[in-house]
């Protein structure tokens, strides 16, 4: 297949060595020869307390929004969701990789507005976001009373009441089993 050269014409682009089609470069992250890609690398990080004792490292865009976080989680609290819901993602402008924003926009989809559709793709992301920051192997503990990893839990169990709303429960219930392991 030859490329246009610009006149629409089909003939070989004369600018092009060989005058053929350009090659095609693997897209990042792909792998030579195809097969399965693994998933990017979590902005999250993982550190170990003491022994099998882990907690997630987050991105310092963290704190840099953790302002724009209180205060939407304010103006919930005062009533107002659909403001609230702004001000939440406006924080995530500023930090897209967020676990307690992505779960306080599943709350507020969830307990608001009713919708478990919406409301797993916040807490799907934040899972997926903190599940890649793991070891395929991992073994350790993530245990919810360290404040590192309370999002991390909080967006499994959304999830999993997600899942359970849109009649999904296997996969709630191997998210529940996770968690537990987890503990």
């Amino acid at each position: 297949m030859s490329e246009h050269n610009g006149h629409g014409n089909g003939r070989p682009n004369p600018n092009r060595p060989g005058g053929g089609p350009p090659k095609r470069r693997p897209r990042p992250g792909g792998r030579p020869g195809g097969g399965p890609r693994r998933s990017p690398p979590s902005p999250i990080g993982l550190r170990q307390v003491e022994g099998d004792v882990f907690e997630l490292v987050h991105p310092k865009c963290v704190e840099e929004v953790v302002l724009d976080y209180r205060e939407g989680l304010e103006v919930w609290k005062n009533g107002e969701p659909e403001e609230a819901r702004d001000v939440l993602r406006y924080a995530l402008e500023g930090c897209g990789d967020n676990l307690w924003v992505h779960v306080a926009l599943g709350d507020l989809a969830l307990k608001e507005f009713r919708d478990p559709r919406l409301a797993r793709g916040h807490y799907g992301y934040a899972f997926e976001l903190g599940h890649r920051a793991l070891p395929p192997d991992f073994a350790g503990k993530l245990p919810r009373e360290r404040p590192a990893n309370r999002p991390f839990h909080d967006a499994l169990q959304g999830l999993a009441a997600c899942l359970r709303a849109i009649g999904e429960d296997r996969e709630a219930d191997r998210l529940a089993r996770l968690q537990e392991r987890l503990r």
